[in-house]
């Protein structure tokens, strides 16, 4: 059985603002984590604390065989019934984790209890995967129903318990590395445990969770595959250098790029959030009104990511100091410069992501993302034993921007659409801003909510994400 769906869909900028709102707070969260795993594990500890915690992110993502993108899509399309899927996803939960309890423990057996953690904290492998896994997949349903203000809560109340925990450790000086992933599984699995039951345990066929139904599984993770190859080709792309800098440089200089990273990525709170909102409309959209948002969207997404790029790298050596430790300054600065460029340009490549997505065309964001990855496996061979912290910065700019290009490409190609008109801000969307300006001012009138068709003149206003300074 179906659950019934929300009342009706909000407006797009509510969604957003919800949205944003929620990201501020989920990272904030892990800002603050990595401020008091900074301050509390030195860099070292830092860069031990973030391989493994890339690693987990890999293996996690691998494991899920893309089921949560297939879930957003057959949802939406009306494909298949929300019970079987369901049932199927818990199923991909089930044997994953066994399989990834068999290989932990065959690695164990022949390896040792040693992977980026040692000793006792080796086994948190075995129930980190599963509670990454799960999440991953479980969180699809509240994306594919809209439901951004469950969604976003649990994400939020994740990371405040993560950030409180290790908080709690570190003043009662029992922060270690194992201590830090202990808190931050723990986390993870308490959200699995309340999204189980907001996304409906009544919906739930406990046969189907053991011996799944393979017709809509095969199709589950065929075409959730497709965007999860992009996915993971990302995730090597934003993240394996920090394997070559800990391979080529130390553990240390993996701590102070993580600091670095953290405050670059600060400037992509705005782009997830628009990106996130944006998927399932933009799938329940006809053809024309998605290929009439995505510019509106794109081009205004850019523009604000821009001056925010530009106001962490004015704060940053401040920011850094003051938050993280002198021992991160200077040696954090540079890479964050560096990165920026990059950082700017992946946020519009995640808006126009979206529209391949919503087309059925998710092949075209995976090959832009795997000619990224190609660059930057390439270059940081040679950049970062050359270069060290700075190379792998250098060098992860230059690949988000080579997405960037690809995806242009295969965006022009899909929608018809112009290069000009996705990325460079029009005098004339100012009046998009003054539209929300007066929303704003006047709370009195009901948000209406945006057709999934083709969006009519007054509409149209609502696309824009909000710039810096109103209220979120």
């Amino acid at each position: 059985m179906q659950p019934d769906p929300p009342a009706g869909r909000s407006g797009f900028l509510y969604n957003v603002n919800v949205v944003f709102l929620s990201q501020v707070g989920i990272y904030g969260f892990a800002f603050l984590l990595r401020v008091v795993l900074a301050r509390g594990l030195g860099d070292s500890g830092l860069g031990t604390y973030s391989l493994f915690f890339v690693g987990i992110l890999v293996a996690g993502g691998i494991a899920n065989l893309g089921v949560g993108l297939g879930n957003i899509y057959f949802l939406n399309k009306g494909a298949y019934s929300y019970r079987v899927l369901l049932s199927n996803s818990l199923a991909v939960i089930l044997w994953t984790a066994i399989v990834g309890w068999l290989i932990v423990g065959g690695w164990a057996i022949f390896y040792g209890r040693d992977l980026f953690v040692t000793g006792d904290a080796y086994w948190l492998w075995g129930v980190a995967l599963p509670a990454i896994v799960a999440y991953t997949v479980l969180t699809s349903f509240l994306h594919a129903q809209s439901r951004f203000t469950a969604l976003q809560a649990l994400a939020v109340a994740q990371g405040a318990a993560a950030f409180i925990s290790v908080a709690v450790l570190d003043a009662t000086d029992n922060l270690t590395v194992g201590n830090g992933i202990a808190a931050w599984t723990a986390s993870f699995v308490a959200a699995d445990i309340v999204c189980l039951g907001l996304v409906g345990l009544r919906n739930v066929d406990l046969t189907t969770v053991v011996v799944p139904k393979f017709d809509a599984l095969k199709e589950q993770i065929r075409y959730g595959m497709q965007g999860q190859t992009a996915n993971m080709a990302a995730l090597f792309n934003y993240r394996i250098d920090q394997f070559l800098v800990a391979a080529f440089v130390s553990r240390a200089g993996v701590g102070q790029y993580t600091v670095a990273i953290g405050l670059a990525e600060s400037v992509w709170w705005i782009s997830s959030a628009v990106s996130l909102v944006m998927l399932p409309r933009l799938t329940a959209m006809s053809e024309e009104g998605a290929q009439e948002v995505t510019p509106l969207v794109c081009r205004n997404t850019l523009f604000i990511s821009i001056l925010a790029g530009l106001a962490v790298i004015v704060v940053s050596p401040i920011a850094i100091k003051v938050l993280f430790g002198d021992q991160y300054y200077p040696d954090a600065l540079w890479p964050l410069i560096l990165l920026m460029p990059g950082i700017v340009a992946a946020s519009a490549t995640r808006v126009l992501g979206s529209f391949l997505f919503s087309q059925g065309k998710v092949l075209y964001t995976t090959i832009a993302t795997a000619v990224a990855l190609g660059m930057t496996i390439a270059l940081d061979l040679i950049a970062v034993p050359l270069f060290e912290v700075e190379g792998a910065a250098a060098v992860s700019s230059i690949s988000y921007v080579a997405a960037l290009i690809v995806t242009l490409y295969f965006y022009t190609r899909v929608s018809g659409g112009s290069i000009g008109d996705a990325l460079i801000w029009h005098p004339s969307d100012r009046e998009h801003y003054l539209r929300i300006v007066r929303r704003f001012r006047d709370r009195s009138a009901p948000t209406e909510p945006l057709d999934d068709d083709e969006p009519d003149e007054d509409r149209k206003s609502e696309l824009s994400p909000q710039p810096p300074g109103l209220p979120q």
